[in-house]
C-alpha cells in the first residue's frame, strides 16, 4: 500500500480494518483540501478546522462509503458545503433600529416607545465607541446601504479589509450593547 494505490482499493482496505489505508487517504487529500479552503476563507485556523471536520466525518462514515465513489469529488463537495455553512454563520443579521419603531396596537405603546428610545440610545452610544474607520464602514454599510465593494472603492481599501472591519465592528457593537453602554 502506497500513494499509488487507488482510492477505491484504500477504501476497501480501510473498511476491512486497515487504519493505515485511512492514513494514506488522509495524507493524499488533507493538504489539497486545506489549500482549496485557504483560497476561499484566508483564515488558516478556519481552513484547517473545516478540513479536519470533513476528514473526521469520512472516518465516522467509513462503513457507508461506496468503493465506486469518487472520493476526491465527495471530499471537495463536503468541504465546499462546510465552507458555505461557515460563511452563512459569519453573516450576522442586523436590522436598522428604524424598523423597530413600528408601534404595537396594544396598551403597551408607551412602553414600546421608551424601549425604542433606550435601544436607540444604546445603539448610538455603542456605535460612537467604535474606532473611527470601523464606525465609518459600519455606517456606510448598515445605514447608507452600501455594498462592501462600494465601500472599498470609496475608501480605497480592499473588499477583504472592509469585510474584516465589519466583522470587528459587529463584534464590538454586540459586546458594547450586551454590556449596556
Amino acid at each position: 500500500m502506497d500513494m499509488n494505490t487507488t482510492d477505491s482499493h484504500l477504501i476497501a482496505l480501510w473498511r476491512s480494518g486497515n487504519d493505515k489505508a485511512y492514513r494514506v487517504l488522509f495524507d493524499r487529500y488533507f493538504y489539497k483540501l486545506y489549500s482549496y479552503t485557504l483560497k476561499l476563507v484566508s483564515d488558516k485556523n478556519v481552513s484547517e478546522e473545516i478540513v479536519m471536520d470533513v476528514m473526521l466525518a469520512i472516518w465516522q462514515k467509513r462503513d457507508q462509503l461506496n468503493g465506486s465513489l469518487s472520493l476526491s469529488a465527495y471530499l471537495y463537495k463536503s468541504v465546499r458545503n462546510r465552507l458555505i455553512d461557515h460563511l452563512r454563520k459569519q453573516k450576522v443579521a442586523t436590522v436598522s433600529l428604524e424598523l423597530t419603531a413600528v408601534e404595537p396596537s396594544s396598551s403597551f405603546i408607551t412602553d414600546s416607545r421608551i424601549l425604542h428610545k433606550e435601544l436607540e440610545s444604546l445603539y448610538r452610544s455603542s456605535l460612537n465607541r467604535l474606532p473611527p474607520q470601523k464606525k465609518r464602514i459600519f455606517t456606510m454599510s448598515r445605514e447608507e446601504g452600501s455594498s462592501y465593494k462600494e465601500i472599498a472603492d470609496r475608501l480605497c481599501l480592499s473588499k477583504n479589509t472592509v469585510e474584516n472591519h465589519m466583522v470587528a465592528a459587529l463584534k464590538l457593537l454586540k459586546e458594547n450593547m450586551l454590556l449596556g453602554y
